[in-house]
C-alpha cells in the first residue's frame, strides 16, 4: 500500500540569502570588487551594485540559494598594489556561509599562485569568464603572456 502525503503539507523551497561585498572605485585608481560564479552554470551570478552618490564606494549584492559558489575577489590600492583571492564558499539552507577553500593569488603585486596552480575546474571557470572578471589580465599577466 502506497503512502500518500496529506494535502495540507507543502514542500518548502530553499530561501535565497543576500550576500554583500565591499565595492570601491576611486579617482586615484583604487578598486575593490568581488564576482560570484556558479559551479552549476559556470557563469557569474547576477548582482546589484549599490553605490554612494559619488559612485566611488558601495556594495555588490548577490541573492544566493544554498549551493557552492566560486568567489573572485580583487583589490587594487591607490598606489597600484594588487591583491586577489579566489574562494569556494558554501551557502547553507539556514543562511550560514562557510569558506571551504581559499587561494591567495597575489599580494602587493607579488604573484603567489598562477592559473596552473589552481584545480582544473576552477581554472576553466575563470578562463571562460575572464572578460567579466575585473583586473583578470593584470593578475594573471604572466599566464596570459606564456599562453600566447
Amino acid at each position: 500500500m502506497a503512502e500518500t502525503q496529506p494535502q495540507d503539507q507543502t514542500q518548502t523551497l530553499p530561501k535565497a540569502n543576500v550576500l554583500s561585498f565591499y565595492y570601491r572605485r576611486t579617482e586615484m585608481g583604487g578598486f575593490n570588487d568581488a564576482i560570484v560564479l556558479s559551479f552549476r552554470t559556470k557563469r557569474p551570478i547576477k548582482s546589484a551594485l549599490r553605490t554612494s552618490r559619488s559612485g566611488h564606494h558601495g556594495s555588490r549584492l548577490y541573492r544566493l540559494f544554498p549551493a557552492k559558489y566560486l568567489v573572485y575577489a580583487v583589490e587594487r590600492s591607490n598606489l597600484g598594489n594588487l591583491y586577489c583571492t579566489i574562494s569556494i564558499i558554501k551557502v547553507n539552507e539556514d543562511g550560514g556561509i562557510r569558506v571551504e577553500k581559499d587561494w591567495e593569488v597575489c599580494r602587493q603585486n607579488e604573484q603567489l599562485l598562477y592559473l596552473d596552480d589552481l584545480p582544473s575546474e576552477i581554472r576553466e571557470i575563470l578562463l571562460e569568464n575572464k572578460d567579466e572578471l575585473p583586473l583578470f589580465n593584470r593578475i594573471f599577466l604572466q599566464d596570459i603572456q606564456e599562453g600566447e
